[in-house]
């Protein structure tokens, strides 16, 4: 009588294999360092954070104007199946000038606040939308000083051998002060292995002529990532500008963490993975 109830918990325990084996998270799939959004929504209760460092240069006749943003971050929260919620900036910013006069200036970007919903998920082909609202900080250098929106249209194809296809089509209504102005901004980037944890991607984008930047400005730009175990990555970029409107090169480094709901749970608590 006494090896009956031993006998039910382990019925009951080969019949939900969850409660012996820890359930697998889902594939970490980033919105950085690459200029396309992923089409990916983070699951519901997840919380993902992505931040990074660039240094970019333009050169202008005999002098250089150098910048830093410190650090970028992109705080991504699954609100329900197929919705996310999302919260960035870029941080603190510096741009100086080196060459027969110098100067600089320090300041804090403004905050994006949005979403990002999934229209369509095939089985090898994906479409979500991230509408967007930029809130101004009012510095005196770098925030625009109006609500900007934004609305970014993304895809995603799978091809053979592991490699994606994916791109992004963006619209824009921007202000600086008063004066309020559209901007467009198009992307495509291929995503492929490069073996073991390792990943590589190849991009271009492009954004449309604005009244105080006549000229479109075109980029292309690589990078690559590295898996630290399910729910973190590694990566770097560099990226060069292939017109004059364009930041003439830039390079970066990053990381991605996430707390995932599916990790293993302690007394109903999320352990690190």
């Amino acid at each position: 009588m006494t090896r009956l109830p031993a006998a039910i918990a382990m019925l009951l325990l080969m019949s939900h294999p969850g409660l012996v084996q820890a359930q697998e998270p889902p594939e970490l799939v980033t919105d950085r360092p690459d200029f396309t959004e992923s089409s990916e929504v983070v699951e519901r209760g997840a919380v993902q954070i992505e931040t990074g460092f660039t240094l970019e240069s333009n050169r202008s006749q005999d002098e250089e104007l150098r910048g830093i943003t410190v650090p970028a971050v992109l705080a991504r929260i699954g609100l329900v199946h197929r919705v996310e919620l999302r919260f960035g900036g870029d941080g603190y910013l510096r741009a100086w000038t080196t060459g027969p006069s110098s100067s600089s200036v320090s300041g804090y970007s403004d905050v994006e606040v949005g979403a990002k919903v999934k229209l369509w998920d095939g089985a090898a082909f994906d479409i979500a939308a991230i509408p967007i609202l930029s809130i101004p900080t009012n510095d005196e250098d770098y925030s625009s000083g109006t609500y900007d929106a934004a609305v970014k249209l993304t895809w995603a194809a799978d091809l053979p051998r592991s490699v994606g296809l994916s791109g992004n089509v963006n619209v824009a209504r921007r202000g600086v002060e008063s004066d309020r102005f559209s901007q467009g901004a198009v992307s495509v980037s291929l995503g492929h292995p490069l073996g073991g944890a390792w990943g590589a991607y190849w991009e271009g984008y492009a954004f449309t002529p604005t009244p105080y930047e006549p000229d479109a400005a075109w980029t292309v730009n690589g990078g690559a990532t590295r898996a630290l175990g399910p729910n973190m990555q590694f990566d770097v970029e560099v990226g060069r500008g292939v017109t004059r409107a364009a930041v003439d090169w830039f390079v970066g480094v990053g990381f991605v963490v996430r707390r995932n709901p599916s990790s293993p749970r302690a007394g109903g608590i999320l352990r690190p993975d």
